[in-house]
């Protein structure tokens, strides 16, 4: 019987980091060391020897989750057009910075202390995102780092909200503008004059038409 390999010092603290966050999520920055522990199914005393204390352990926890890349620049599946990896791309990136706002939003200082510090790899990130775009650039009417700045951006407000408690668009929403854009190209018939009452006589349709 082969022995059960022992985890290293990193993949331990990413195990602990993996398994407080819903705790941490719900309860925030003030949250407890024993409701970490009860989280992590392992002692107090495994936490301090893990981290030190329970703001590293914090700290440590955002910044892992800042720096795991977005799941819409890597693992993408097979998407034979734009239109797929533009759709793709947008619900995975709204998912993710869900999340991270959630995530943020809970830890307060510690969150955002992390967040300054993930400047670099978020816009680095807009490079990687760009890589996706390439394949299509003939398809595009900007460059392929543009696309990737504008759909991350719109990704983002979508995340947010930008506060509100009932968002006014959604996601498909921003896919019709990205995709089509803002402006209507062709006004449907019907929409061209009033509709008559329900009754009105054949004579003044036909008066109508002409």
């Amino acid at each position: 019987m082969n022995p059960i390999p022992r985890l290293s010092a990193d993949d331990r603290r990413a195990q602990i980091i993996e398994a407080v966050t819903p705790a941490v999520l719900e309860h925030g920055a003030a949250i407890t060391t024993r409701q970490l522990s009860d989280a992590a199914g392992v002692a107090e005393g495994t936490l301090f020897k893990a981290f030190g204390d329970k703001e590293s352990l914090l700290l440590a926890l955002a910044e892992f989750h800042l720096s795991v890349r977005e799941t819409g620049e890597s693992g993408l599946p097979a998407l034979d057009s734009l239109e797929e990896v533009v759709e793709w791309t947008l619900r995975v990136l709204v998912d993710r910075m869900q999340f991270v706002f959630r995530l943020v939003m809970a830890l307060g200082p510690i969150g955002q202390r992390a967040a300054a510090g993930a400047k670099g790899e978020f816009e680095a990130s807009k490079h990687r995102l760009a890589e996706r775009f390439v394949p299509f650039r003939d398809e595009l009417r900007v460059p392929p780092v543009v696309a990737a700045e504008v759909v991350r951006t719109l990704a983002w407000a979508a995340a947010s909200n930008w506060g509100e408690q009932t968002p006014v668009s959604s996601v498909d929403d921003i896919l019709q503008v990205l995709l089509h854009g803002i402006v209507r190209t062709q006004t449907a018939p019907s929409a061209a004059a009033d509709p008559l009452p329900a009754g009105t006589p054949a004579s003044a349709l036909e008066d109508q038409k002409a």
